[in-house]
């Protein structure tokens, strides 16, 4: 279970880093708003998520409930920024989505 845990905290402290490298990419005029913004919905997730967390266990009598909650979110997030950075490619580089889109029909 802990090395479970820490995987899963280091994977989601990976893509925690790649949000604030970008935010200068697209925001060059408002850092340090967006990366306020992105500090707090971080924060409010810290803190609605233990609250939820006790109400699953509460309706399911399950400890693994927010686990599966979590992984629910993931996935969501994950086919979220897939179609994101797929739209970003196409408007951007077209020539690198067509690529990517031909390799992933194999």
């Amino acid at each position: 279970f802990a090395i479970l845990a820490l995987i899963i905290g280091v994977v989601w402290g990976i893509g925690k880093a790649g949000v604030y490298k970008f935010i200068p990419d697209y925001f060059p005029n408002d850092i340090g708003t967006v990366g306020g913004m992105v500090g707090v919905i971080g924060g409010l997730g810290g803190f609605v998520c233990p609250i939820i967390f006790g109400y699953l266990l509460e309706w399911t009598g399950l400890w693994t409930s927010s686990w599966m909650l979590m992984l629910i979110i993931s996935i969501i997030c994950y086919i979220w920024m897939k179609r994101v950075v797929n739209a970003i490619l196409k408007k951007h580089a077209p020539e690198v989505s067509d690529m990517m889109d031909h390799k992933s029909s194999n």
